[in-house]
């Protein structure tokens, strides 16, 4: 993508350059976080905030913000609402977990879960609730007990798959081909 095509000529010649690093860094990175463009970039907190603004005020990015936390992610704004949704959660450690169960199995119970992830019952039962309500996990009622399941596996799955690596490891993978694009 050419700088140029995006931005007016005066916003090219002075901030082309670091809006398209952040610009390409949210591509390889969807979701990714504040903190962490900050040190992939290293520009100065006031300098990122200001060109993330602008981005998201022509709307070239967006920002996702997951219900019920205050973690903002940045996304490509051709990312689908669904997809950043799951994304949202795939970068929850215990919301992850739960995800990459079911993603294994067709349906469990609230116990498999709550041994498989390894946590307390109510952070479990918090966390379920979390993904019942984004529409990501769904719930059958049984007389016994209640099985869980994800409503859209195959996106899931596309989604956990591209994003299964830790932020490091996408860092090392991409940091070469984003330097060498400038």
């Amino acid at each position: 993508m050419n700088s140029s095509t995006i931005f007016n000529e005066n916003e090219t010649e002075s901030n082309g350059n670091n809006k398209s690093t952040i610009l390409k860094i949210i591509n390889s990175f969807p979701g990714i976080r504040y903190r962490d463009i900050l040190r992939l970039t290293n520009l100065n907190n006031g300098t990122l905030s200001h060109h993330i603004s602008t981005l998201e005020k022509r709307s070239i990015i967006k920002i996702g913000r997951t219900e019920n936390s205050n973690i903002t992610r940045y996304f490509p704004a051709s990312t689908p609402s669904d997809e950043t949704l799951i994304l949202n959660y795939l970068k929850i450690k215990t919301t992850k977990s739960i995800i990459l169960m079911l993603l294994d199995t067709d349906s469990v119970s609230f116990n498999e879960i709550v041994n498989h992830i390894n946590k307390a019952p109510s952070t479990t039962s918090w966390n379920l609730k979390r993904l019942i309500d984004s529409k990501i996990v769904g719930r059958k009622k049984g007389k016994v007990f209640s099985l869980f399941f994800l409503l859209n596996k195959v996106l899931v799955k596309k989604l956990a798959g591209e994003n299964n690596k830790t932020l490091l490891d996408r860092s090392i993978d991409n940091y070469i081909s984003i330097i060498d694009e400038l």
